[in-house]
């Protein structure tokens, strides 16, 4: 994949990354989490779900703003997901009112950006996919951005789909940029002036060779429309078109488009530029004029020229979101064509191959919406908008982790309201991150969810209490421990949906290795938990008390947790009410040490949100039982001795 190995180049040519922000018309995030973020960690391809995990880790402890930007009606939403990167679905209309529903998403563009401040831009025809990035012929480009000119428009654009995802857009008004003059100007759909008038703007006799997999259906009318939006005098079309099967252009033939032909306003020609046996097809999107090449995800369509125009003669809402760059180039236009080719009527595509070859746009629902889950707060969050007439409140939606329903209502803003508080079981976030919505039992809308504050993501832990306690015996570092499992059943190539998950409400029946460990001793027990208080005790920061507490394998919420599964075990009565009473008092140190480190935390450590009081009252076992035979006077002496030494 030439794409993969020129952005590892482009990598290797930065310091540590700051943010990789992506955005594709189809995605396939399992292709990109695959191939597309190892490369820009430096790492190699994940075979294993332990690596995919280390990437996520990686990801964190870098503070790597990793994500995508997409059309929600072009995600597979089925695809496995293994890491925390955002997928942010982008509904063009919800940030310029000069788009609208029949518009679609369809920018590539890569955006790189170090700790040292050094941005690299990408753009070509590549969607973020397996074909996009190794099947087919495209075209990409990057430049270094050495001009605030050209970064002021990159940020407009990342602006407005921020502003589409409700996400905030933090990229920097300004920064420092050598007065170096570009030969290359990127060029996006949120811009005053449109594509066409960008690119033919100042010319009165063009040929202009176009690269478009993609055709109007009455491709004579279209050339005479992007003539006029053009403002040229005289405009010719060559026309590299990729062909169905090697043979057919994706557009009918016409008297018009004869009359075109004949007089020299379209020519046709074979590509250039080496095809290999395997590529599926010419998905490369190429504009050339004299003085400039445009590079970039423009087809040769109305919509996606961005050259459709109303009844007015004005700027439609139904073009495209589209993006790439134009260059300033002194190559002539017949660089960019092959062999002239004499294509007629039998060389065009009948309407049934058409229809075949259309794009299938699947319908979305009245609203924008975006789910996140906040690791830290274990809370979800909506966000979006109703676009069309009057809100209704007869959507239901299934979340990751919450076994029942959850309705989907809307206030007077057109804004969703909040969804009421859940007991979330967080394992099924780290296998199944999808959303669904339904309107009476039908599916109307599947999405991904967006993971908030994902430090705090436990994502293993250990087998047994047993090994629990041995580890902090051994005073073992639990974030470096890799070989931990992982807290849900690992997936191979199933989808969420498809596999019946573990949710905890019963203990799994003991493994033969678990059934022959021995039982825990007291000594062991005792000596753990003082070997817990003493690191909770020395820790001078509320953050990473919270992680100790409820993030990191191991944590005090697991400990809690595995306590209460033995305490409902039969037998070893004696042992478990000690079990109970020490995990008890560890909670209580841990409250105790919280609300020491809170006083003056804002001033300590400014840019962190402390885990809600909710979390925190989570922790609790039920009363002790006092085992049967045990003498009143037994307890008061051992409840003595908890007091003076603890």
């Amino acid at each position: 994949m030439k794409l993969l190995q020129e952005l590892q180049r482009q990598v290797e040519g930065m310091d540590t990354l700051r943010r990789v922000w992506l955005t594709s018309f189809t995605t396939d995030i399992e292709f990109v989490e695959t191939y597309v973020l190892p490369v820009t960690l430096g790492a190699n391809t994940p075979r294993s779900r332990l690596e995919y995990e280390q990437l996520q880790q990686e990801l964190t402890a870098k503070e790597i703003d990793f994500r995508v930007f997409c059309d929600p009606r072009f995600v597979d939403a089925h695809r496995i997901k293994r890491t925390c990167i955002p997928v942010h679905a982008i509904r063009p209309q919800r940030a310029s009112k000069q788009f609208s529903e029949a518009s679609l998403f369809h920018a590539k563009v890569i955006y790189l950006e170090d700790c040292n401040g050094k941005r690299v831009i990408g753009a070509g025809s590549a969607n973020l996919t397996v074909s996009g990035w190794g099947r087919n012929l495209e075209t990409f480009q990057f430049f270094e951005v050495t001009s605030f000119e050209n970064y002021r428009e990159i940020r407009a654009f990342f602006e407005k789909l921020c502003e589409a995802a409700d996400i905030p857009c933090t990229l920097a008004a300004r920064g420092k940029f050598p007065f170096a003059k570009e030969h290359w100007h990127f060029v996006h759909s949120y811009q005053k002036m449109a594509f066409p008038e960008q690119l033919l703007s100042g010319a009165s006799d063009v040929d202009l060779a176009v690269w478009s997999p993609y055709l109007p259906r009455d491709l004579a009318g279209f050339i005479d429309r992007l003539h006029i939006a053009s403002t040229a005098q005289n405009l010719r079309v060559q026309l590299v078109a990729d062909r169905v099967a090697g043979k057919y252009l994706r557009t009918e033939w016409s008297d018009a488009l004869s009359r075109l032909k004949a007089s020299g306003r379209i020519a046709f020609y074979d590509n250039p530029a080496y095809r290999h046996p395997s590529t599926e097809m010419c998905h490369a999107k190429l504009w050339k004029v004299t003085g400039k090449l445009a590079l970039g995800s423009w087809n040769f369509t109305g919509p996606g020229s961005n050259s459709l125009q109303d009844a007015q003669g004005k700027w439609s809402t139904d073009n495209n979101v589209e993006a790439g760059f134009i260059i300033s180039d002194s190559h002539s236009w017949r660089g960019a064509c092959g062999v002239l080719l004499d294509l007629g009527a039998e060389h065009c595509a009948s309407p049934e191959l058409l229809d075949q070859e259309s794009l299938v746009v699947k319908p979305l629902p009245p609203f924008d919406l975006h789910v996140s889950f906040d690791w830290r707060a274990q809370t979800y969050k909506f966000q979006g908008k109703w676009l069309n007439d009057r809100p209704r409140n007869d959507f239901q939606m299934r979340l990751p982790g919450i076994a029942s329903l959850v309705p989907l209502t809307w206030n007077a803003r057109r804004e969703p309201v909040a969804p009421d508080p859940h007991t979330v079981d967080d394992r099924a976030l780290l296998l199944d991150r999808v959303f669904k919505v339904f309107q009476s039992e039908e599916l109307v809308q599947s999405g991904i969810v967006s993971e908030l504050n994902a430090s705090s993501r436990r994502a293993q832990h250990f087998a047994s209490l047993a090994d629990l306690l041995e580890a902090l015996i051994q005073g073992d570092d639990v974030k470096g421990m890799e070989e931990l499992p992982f807290r849900i059943r690992l997936d191979t190539d199933s989808f969420a949906d498809e596999e019946r998950m573990e949710t905890g409400d019963a203990p799994a029946e003991p493994t033969a290795d678990e059934a022959l460990q021995a039982p825990i001793g007291y000594f062991r027990l005792f000596q753990s938990i003082r070997a817990y208080e003493q690191k909770l005790s020395g820790i001078e920061k509320l953050a990473d008390l919270e992680h100790h507490v409820f993030s990191w394998p191991g944590c005090l919420l697991e400990l809690v947790g595995k306590a209460r599964e033995e305490l409902a075990k039969p037998g070893r009565d004696v042992f478990q009410w000690f079990l109970g009473h020490e995990v008890r008092w560890l909670c209580e140190r841990a409250q105790s040490r919280r609300r020491k480190l809170a006083y003056g935390a804002k001033a300590r450590e400014p840019g962190y949100e402390p885990v809600p009081e909710a979390r925190w009252l989570t922790l609790v076992l039920p009363p002790g039982v006092p085992p049967q035979g045990v003498t009143a006077e037994y307890l008061a002496h051992v409840e003595m001795q908890w007091v003076k030494h603890g």
